[in-house]
């Protein structure tokens, strides 16, 4: 609770904090677990499907053009510019999705 509470000072201070994963395969799935809920609660935003690099190369991007806010860089994430990023609404469910794994 205290390193989400760490991230939740973080996004008030302005700073954009983004949730990715080393995986290959699959995504950051923001409110399907209790984990993820608590991030979003924070303000973190998720990086959805992109790869590391992906996320690195998008955030660097944004922020480098200078004239979006945070929240517009943060809304820009979940959008696909070059195909780097598959719509939330194509990913697949997530596996063994019990009551228990969604944090109820």
């Amino acid at each position: 609770e205290e390193f989400i509470e760490c991230l939740k000072e973080a996004t008030e201070l302005g700073i954009l904090v983004v949730a990715a994963t080393p995986c290959h395969i699959g995504s950051v799935m923001m409110g399907h677990y209790a984990t993820g809920r608590a991030l979003e609660r924070a303000g973190v935003v998720s990086s959805n499907d992109m790869t590391l690099e992906a996320t690195a190369c998008k955030i660097s991007y944004l922020m480098g053009r200078g004239d979006l806010s945070r929240d517009e860089i943060a809304d820009l994430m979940t959008v696909s510019m070059r195909g780097e990023v598959t719509h939330t609404d194509a990913l697949p469910p997530p596996p063994f999705s019990s009551a228990y794994q969604r944090g109820r």
